[in-house]
């Protein structure tokens, strides 16, 4: 008698509404997760091409710089001396 109360009882015929909320909840986590280190990845790689990219414009500049330099040479060293006589006034 009492073996038939617990077979009509057992939690294994119930329905588990908690359990498969958390399975989903896992399922959804690691999907986030996935997409989480797939955003990751590609910071990194928009990263290194910003950084490479900078580098490129700071070279130009440079290069630009010097150019400018070459053709005007007075010019130059007028805006350099300018500069050295602002900062030594301003310190």
């Amino acid at each position: 008698m009492m073996d038939d109360k617990l077979a009509q009882v057992s939690p294994i015929e119930k329905p588990a509404p908690l359990v498969d909320e958390a399975l989903a909840a896992t399922d959804r986590k690691a999907n986030n997760q996935e997409e989480l280190r797939a955003l990751r990845s590609e910071v990194a790689r928009l990263q290194d091409s910003l950084q490479e990219a900078a580098s490129g414009a700071g070279h130009l500049v440079m290069e630009e710089l010097r150019r400018k330099v070459r053709a005007q040479p007075i010019t130059a060293a007028v805006a350099l001396g300018f500069l050295a006589i602002l900062s030594g006034v301003t310190r």
